[in-house]
């Protein structure tokens, strides 16, 4: 199989990240079919795609962007599906084998997945030849995604996905040995666990974390904000798909942390996190001269 520019793919799962995918599928010109069990979630997503373009391009990219009311609607005709579901094995699971059996042998199926091994998804569909997992970060704001192949993933498999992300103007960074979390994505695990540790403990406020990030390396956020940017229930799961995988008390993930996501308070999504929006703390004047006690 070959990546082919003229062939629709299809991104299953259109919440925070699918969206941010499917964006970047259209705006690089690409027919782009979507689904999400949610009506709300796919008209949403259509909406910050437009949002998010140029506005010389919001037409193209409103005729390239189509969502579907079924999956079988969305996945005909695809050469790819790319799932963007939660970080759930279970619902990985059914939705990978949904997928798996509506498609020709012959199509790809990538998971946006973040800690699990692509063999443990390929259990659940019966060509584990055409999978590969790909974690993206933000396609709106990084070239990085991190690719990688489980034990039976084929070479053909691999290179059809550097292609497409080459396609959307993606740098693939390719892990070749399997290994949960990929690599990059580890050692931003390592920064959040740690993060997550001071802040659980009390040693150490998010807004001041943040603010020794952004004066020590010069960005516009630290590891709170990005955390409230890629949804602190996403962040949740994958914490505790570590904690599975390890039994070890220090992948634990921590109480606060589950007890911001039951109260609503994901991130950017729902307006409250860390820090709250659409105005952060982090991003107001001063933030970064202020001084004395944090609030």
């Amino acid at each position: 199989m070959q990546f082919d520019a003229t062939r629709p793919i299809c991104i299953v799962g259109l919440g925070v990240m699918g969206a941010r995918v499917a964006w970047a599928c259209a705006n690089a010109g690409l027919v782009t079919h979507g689904y999400d069990l949610s009506r709300d979630n796919a008209a949403k997503a259509v909406d910050s795609a437009i949002e998010w373009s140029a506005e010389s391009t919001r037409e193209r990219i409103a005729s390239l962007l189509k969502v579907h009311d079924t999956l079988e609607e969305a996945v005909a005709g695809c050469q790819l599906v790319f799932e963007n579901v939660p970080e759930v094995l279970e619902v990985k699971n059914t939705v990978l084998r949904q997928i798996d059996a509506l498609l020709p042998p012959n199509a790809c199926i990538g998971s946006n997945t973040s800690s699990f091994l692509c063999s443990t998804l390929a259990n659940a569909i019966r060509h584990p030849q055409r999978l590969f997992a790909m974690n993206f970060t933000d396609p709106r704001k990084m070239r990085l995604v991190e690719l990688m192949g489980g034990a039976l993933t084929s070479a053909e498999t691999l290179q059809f996905a550097r292609a497409w992300a080459h396609a959307i103007g993606m740098l693939p960074a390719q892990v070749r040995r399997e290994q949960m979390g990929y690599c990059f994505n580890r050692l931003w695990r390592e920064i959040k666990k740690e993060v997550l540790r001071q802040i659980a403990n009390g040693y150490c406020t998010a807004e001041d974390i943040d603010r020794a990030w952004m004066l020590a390396w010069g960005t516009r956020y630290g590891p709170c904000g990005l955390m409230d940017e890629t949804g602190l229930d996403s962040i949740l799961n994958v914490e505790k798909s570590y904690f599975a995988a390890t039994g070890g008390e220090s992948d634990r993930p921590p109480k606060f942390l589950e007890d911001m996501v039951a109260a609503n308070k994901k991130g950017v999504s729902t307006g409250q996190g860390f820090f709250t929006y659409p105005d952060p703390v982090f991003l107001q004047p001063g933030f970064l001269e202020k001084d004395g006690e944090s609030s």
